[in-house]
């Protein structure tokens, strides 16, 4: 899991961004400068250019031009501060060791390789703490005795349910235990591991079922080695099923996926925020 890292990355691609659009910006911008003075009790705006004949041309009703040295002064002046995060953000990516838990685990010596992952670390310590507010909160609580009611889950090949949540759920991925902590940290958001249903004709057992402020439910499903030929195609039948029972990618049905081998906090925070919690 490389979270820190890759949003380092969205940072500085942002920053770099950003800069260019500003370096444009001058280059594209008149020469000189604005600058203000009273003339006769009134409020007087100049065009200051040092290297021309006519240094100073009074600009109080031109507008566009005013415009174009306000948008240039900002520019030069965010730049100051934009180039030196740039560079400051492209020494730390070089010196920036990525953070996999994994990864860590798997350099233990033999002896540590046999106890349970979550005696070394917390899954909540990898969760952001999100912030709701109230109304947001209330409608959530309104599931509250959905979540908590039983229902059947999966049985299907339990030992390779090897990860385990903070609250001692038995999932089959450290990605799907990130995004059931993501879960709990927004107001604990009601849901239901891997519940066996019969939708239509079939039998399934999505990864997440979440109930709908209608009652109606809705499902998310991980997919988390579509790089795995195999995997990919015993996927895509198997969505295929779920389209024919009305389950629809985007509407109903809500899939995430892992990103070369790692899985993107922050896009699975912006799916609970904009797509989970307005269905709620």
């Amino acid at each position: 899991m490389t979270l820190f890292k890759e949003s380092l990355e969205e940072i500085l691609n942002y920053y770099e961004g950003i800069t260019d659009s500003y370096r444009q910006v001058l280059q594209r911008s008149p020469q000189g400068s604005l600058l203000w003075q009273e003339n006769h009790g009134k409020d007087q705006l100049l065009h200051y250019c040092p290297n021309q004949s006519k240094k100073r041309q009074v600009i109080t009703k031109d507008e566009p031009m005013q415009r174009l040295l306000a948008r240039k002064e900002f520019a030069r002046r965010s730049l100051q501060v934009l180039e030196p995060n740039v560079e400051t953000l492209r020494r730390a990516m070089a010196e920036l060791k990525p953070f996999d838990p994994q990864e860590i685990l798997g350099s233990m010596r033999h002896a540590y390789s046999k106890l349970p992952e979550d005696y070394f670390f917390d899954w909540t310590d990898l969760a952001a703490e999100l912030h709701l507010d109230r109304e947001t909160e209330a409608r959530i609580e309104r599931h509250r005795d959905w979540g908590n009611a039983p229902y059947e889950q999966s049985d299907y090949k339990p030992w390779q349910k090897r990860h385990s949540t903070s609250r001692g759920l038995k999932v089959r991925s450290k990605s799907e235990a990130l995004i059931i902590e993501s879960l709990y940290h927004y107001h604990d958001i009601p849901h239901r591991y891997e519940q066996v249903q019969q939708i239509g004709n079939l039998i399934i057992a999505p990864d997440l079922t979440f109930e709908g402020y209608d009652h109606r439910e809705f499902y998310l499903e991980h997919l988390g080695m579509m790089d795995d030929p195999e995997y990919a195609q015993r996927n895509f039948r198997k969505l295929a099923s779920y389209y024919s029972i009305g389950l629809i990618p985007g509407d109903n049905l809500l899939l995430t996926f892992d990103r070369n081998g790692t899985l993107d906090l922050q896009v699975i925070q912006a799916m609970i925020q904009y797509q989970i919690i307005p269905r709620l």
